[in-house]
C-alpha cells in the first residue's frame, strides 16, 4: 500500500501524463530527506529516468553551498542560463532546487521570472521543510504539495536509551516529594543528557551524511557538500528534538497527575523547544542551545 506522500506524487504523475502538470512546484514537509526522495519520484517521471536513476541530462540542481548554507544570486543565475539551452536529449527539462527556503533574497528575485514563464517543456521543482521562509513572491507562483507527516522514528538504540533516560528525568522533576529531597542530581542529569544529546546527533548525522555522500552525482563542488552534511546534521537534530516533544506529551498523559497541573508544564517546555530550534538555525552552538534548553525546560517541570 502506498504511503500518503506516494499517493500524492502519484496524483501529480497521472497530472503530467495528461499535460495538466502545473510548470512549478513547491514540494515542502517536514523531513527534508522525505521531501526530496517525492521530488525525485516525480523528476523521474517527467524525465523517463528509471528507479535507479538520480541524474539526467535535463535535471539541474541548484542547492545551497557553504557553512552558512546560501544559495545565491550568481548560482541562480548559472541555473537560469542551464535552462534556457535547447534540452540535451529533446525532452524537458527539470530544476530541482534544495532547501529553497535557503535562497537569498536577492536570488529569488533574479529567480521570480523564470519561475513566472520558464522555457517550454520546462519544470521547476523547490523543496523545503519551511515553506514561509521563503519569498511570498516564491510561493504564489508555485503550486504546493503539502507533504503529510509520517512515522520516521529513528531506531538506533543509543537514541532509544536516551529517551528513556530522559522520560525518567521529567518524571523525577515531576515528583515534588523526591524534588524536595534531592534539588542537585535533576541539574546534573540535564548536563548528562545535553551531552549525551549532542553526541548521538553526531554519530546517527555522521552515518546519514556517510550513506548520502554515495548518492551525490559528480561536480558537486566541496562547498556544496558541505551545506548538504550541515543540512542533514540539522535535519537529523529536528527530527530527536520533535521525537523528544512527543515523548513529553505522552508522557504527560501517562503520569497520571492532574491534567490542570502538567499541561502549562508542557507548554513552556514545548515553548522553550521552538526557541531553541529557532536560535539553532541561525547557528548558535548546540552545546550552548541545548543547555538553555534543558535549564529551562528543568525550572518549569519542577514548578509548583
Amino acid at each position: 500500500m502506498l504511503s500518503a506522500a506516494n499517493q500524492k506524487t502519484e496524483k501529480l504523475k497521472t497530472e503530467f501524463e495528461s499535460d495538466a502538470l502545473h510548470h512549478a512546484l513547491i514540494f515542502q514537509g517536514e523531513n527534508l530527506q522525505v521531501v526530496d526522495d517525492q521530488a525525485i519520484l516525480l523528476i523521474r517521471a517527467i524525465l523517463g529516468m528509471n528507479e535507479e536513476q538520480f541524474e539526467h541530462p535535463d535535471l539541474f540542481h541548484l542547492r545551497p553551498s557553504g557553512k552558512m548554507r546560501i544559495i545565491t544570486a550568481d548560482n541562480t543565475r548559472s541555473l537560469i542560463s542551464e535552462l534556457n539551452r535547447t534540452s540535451n536529449q529533446g525532452g524537458c527539462k527539470v530544476a530541482l532546487i534544495h532547501e529553497a527556503d535557503r535562497m537569498r533574497k536577492e536570488a529569488a528575485n533574479a529567480f521570480l521570472k523564470t519561475l513566472e514563464e520558464p522555457p517550454a517543456g520546462t519544470y521547476i521543482v523547490l523543496a523545503t521543510t519551511r515553506p514561509y521562509s521563503t519569498l511570498p513572491t516564491i510561493r504564489s507562483r508555485c503550486l504546493q504539495v503539502r507533504l503529510p507527516s509520517e512515522n520516521n522514528e529513528i531506531e538506533n538504540p543509543l537514541w532509544q536509551e536516551w529517551l528513556s533516560l530522559y522520560e525518567a528525568w521529567v518524571l523525577q522533576l515531576l515528583d515534588r516529594e523526591k524534588l524536595k529531597n534531592d534539588r542537585v542530581t535533576p541539574v546534573f542529569a540535564a548536563y548528562g543528557l545535553v551531552e549525551r544529546l549532542v553526541t548521538i546527533i553526531k554519530q546517527i548525522a555522521d552515518e546519514e551524511w556517510k550513506k548520502n555522500s554515495k548518492n551525490l552525482p559528480e561536480g558537486v563542488e566541496d562547498k556544496e557538500k558541505d551545506a548538504i552534511e550541515t543540512s542533514i546534521r540539522k535535519g537529523i537534530r529536528a527530527q530527536l528534538m520533535k521525537a523528544m516533544i512527543d515523548r513529553s506529551r505522552t508522557l504527560v498523559v501517562r503520569s497520571g497527575l492532574p491534567l490542570e497541573k502538567v499541561a502549562g508544564k508542557l507548554v513552556k517546555v514545548v515553548y522553550f523547544a521552538e526557541k531553541v530550534s529557532g536560535l539553532l538555525e541561525v547557528n548558535l552552538k548546540d552545546e550552548t542551545a541545548f543547555e538553555y534548553f534543558w535549564l529551562s525546560s528543568l525550572r518549569a517541570w519542577s514548578a509548583k
